[in-house]
């Protein structure tokens, strides 16, 4: 069973026992070795500069202070901060006060920075931002500042996303351990493989002993799972530092987690270098998109299997994020997360194309046609069926699709190259892609992260 799956059932019961909800998951940010008190400036695009200090009450003192300890200019007219080294507020940008409070995941900014009181919050920044965006990631699933962290040496990794997290970053000889599951890059096998990282349990139950036994600096675990939210408090309070991602349900997910680990661990240049090349990567496909004369949106069904009665993505998840990045029309938007469906709900969703997304079958013509042989009636129903755009990502790709990682760009191309087949002409793709998907690919096939 793959881990999107184990996540998935994992979730199902939590909810079934009625474990689950949003304010039990911002757990206990005292339970913590204590972290350093620092101040924000947050220029945009990932550019952020963290003060540590004693912060002041008063946010234009904090600003005054940074400033002063960056070498950075800074203006400010009747309480409008008009510029920070350089970067001035325009109609479209401005610099504001923006604050997280304490047991909080969310950033709101102050209307009246004048009366704020800094030591109410976890963390504030002075922000440069438009109307539609917020700050940069300031704070971790529990709510915890991801600042203030020493320079890690030795790291452990909770799940298969996180990992490959730390391989992007070229970090992955901090790493000591991981889970079971963790298989890419190789970097990291070949480390299992030598003894240099041990398994430390699986991925829904690690083992805290394991993990106390490789005397990490830091340990990266999953926010999407209480287990991991358990296992996080149970570290910070034997003085083990402890990271709760988020769940990498968006594009934005992800790339806070690459930014959260690499603050975390002292790699902040290389995270904003992983953010970056995947930014412009995604760019470059989604521009082909926008100015091409012949593409259009394009229904589109994701699923976890061919089975009569599948999983599938709904809202929230990263797969659904990134086909609408490229132009695909989830017939099942209406859903949230990752949901099972009766098969009479396809044929009345009709999708024009269909992605099974699974490890569970071999890339061969064989395996292929068994599969679009022994669809259910349903299924056959779908405009897909009819036209033959139903097609199996497995293998290491369909192990890529159910992990939230620095591969999502690779995604993105192949979900592009699978429902817009007009626009991305030089490479046909064929209706199965495994091992060999990097073959497939354009815009993204150096960016595997796989050294």
């Amino acid at each position: 069973m793959d881990t999107l799956r184990l996540k998935t059932v994992l979730s199902l019961l939590l909810i079934a026992v009625g474990a689950v909800s949003v304010p039990f998951f911002v757990t206990n940010t005292d339970a913590s070795s204590p972290q350093a008190s620092g101040f924000l400036i947050d220029f945009g695009d990932w550019n952020v500069t963290w003060t540590k200090m004693e912060v002041p009450a008063d946010p234009y003192e904090a600003l005054s202070a940074a400033c002063r300890e960056n070498g950075f200019t800074h203006t400010v007219e009747e309480g409008l901060v008009k510029e920070i080294n350089g970067t001035c507020s325009t109609d479209a940008q401005t610099w504001d006060l923006w604050t997280i409070s304490r047991n909080s995941l969310t950033w709101v900014k102050e209307d009246s920075p004048q009366r704020a009181d800094l030591s109410r919050y976890t963390i504030a920044a002075w922000a440069y931002c438009s109307n539609e965006d917020t700050p940069t990631v300031a704070v971790d699933e529990s709510g915890r500042s991801i600042y203030g962290y020493k320079q890690a040496q030795r790291t452990i990794s909770l799940s298969p996303a996180l990992t490959e997290i730390m391989g992007a970053m070229r970090a992955v000889q901090t790493l000591v351990g991981t889970d079971r599951y963790s298989n890419y890059p190789d970097a990291v096998v070949a480390a299992q493989n030598e003894g240099k990282i041990k398994i430390i349990g699986d991925f829904l139950n690690p083992s805290f002993e394991l993990i106390i036994g490789q005397r990490p600096d830091i340990v990266f675990c999953d926010g999407s799972l209480y287990t991991h939210h358990q296992m996080a408090d149970r570290l910070r309070n034997t003085s083990v530092n402890a990271v709760l991602m988020y769940g990498g349900e968006s594009i934005r997910d992800i790339m806070s987690n690459i930014y959260i680990a690499g603050v975390a661990i002292g790699y902040e240049m290389r995270a904003a270098e992983v953010i970056s090349s995947l930014k412009l990567a995604m760019h470059e496909i989604v521009d082909a998109l926008d100015t091409s004369p012949v593409s259009r949106n394009v229904k589109v069904m994701n699923a976890l299997s061919p089975d009569k009665s599948p999983w599938i993505t709904g809202s929230g998840t990263f797969i659904d994020d990134i086909s609408s990045t490229v132009k695909g029309d989830n017939v099942f938007l209406s859903q949230s997360g990752w949901v099972q469906i009766n098969s009479e709900r396809i044929m009345a969703a009709n999708p024009s194309v269909i992605i099974i997304l699974t490890t569970d079958y071999p890339a061969t013509k064989d395996a292929y046609d068994r599969i679009y042989g022994s669809l259910s009636a349903e299924w056959r129903a779908t405009e897909a069926y009819k036209t033959g755009k139903i097609y199996l990502i497995t293998e290491s790709a369909g192990a890529m699709s159910q992990c939230p990682s620095p591969r999502l760009a690779q995604m993105v191309e192949i979900m592009a190259r699978i429902l817009h087949p007009e626009v991305f002409t030089d490479k046909e793709m064929p209706k199965f892609i495994g091992d060999d998907y990097e073959e497939y690919l354009t815009f993204t096939k150096y960016l595997g992260f796989n050294d």
